[in-house]
């Protein structure tokens, strides 16, 4: 009348059937490390580039400068020998982008570069030096110089 059943244990019992929970912990543990890893990386990477942005304005800003000085003649008055600041009344008139939002000269924009030129005569050669500096996201001071040799053309004067 009884018959005896013998109950087999199934493969779930043998531990081959999923993960515990403190495996699902350690791994989420893992992937949150990766996860502020990459968060930490993205987030110097566009430091960075502000930073390189900045830069390249600045240098554009002095390479225009320079080209503006190279392209004048020789005997220029704006070429006369010494030191010429870039300090005008308002940051509005000085082409350049000192807030780097895009806008060249607008109203209310406050200086961030500073742009100077040094002339200095030599017998038939004039050194121009053209310095631009301005400030790192973190506010320290950043200075770029170009210099170039102009020579008196002998044709033209």
């Amino acid at each position: 009348m009884f018959t005896k059943q013998v109950i087999r244990k199934s493969a779930i019992w043998k531990g081959h059937g999923g993960f515990t929970l403190v495996e699902v912990m350690i791994g989420m543990v893992i992937f949150a490390i990766g996860i502020l890893s990459v968060a930490a990386m993205q987030t110097g990477a566009t430091r960075g580039n502000t930073s390189a942005n900045k830069t390249t304005r600045a240098f554009t800003v002095c390479s225009d400068r320079m080209e503006f000085l190279k392209s004048l003649p020789y005997t220029d008055a704006r070429l006369i020998a010494g030191n010429y600041p870039q300090i005008l009344p308002a940051a509005e008139n000085d082409d350049i982008d000192n807030d780097y939002d895009g806008a060249i000269d607008e109203a209310g924009e406050t200086g961030q570069v500073d742009l100077t030129w040094t002339i200095a005569d030599n017998v038939n050669t004039k050194r121009i030096d053209v310095t631009v500096t301005w400030r790192t996201p973190m506010g320290q001071p950043k200075t770029h110089t170009l210099t170039t040799v102009r020579a008196r053309n002998a044709i033209a004067n």
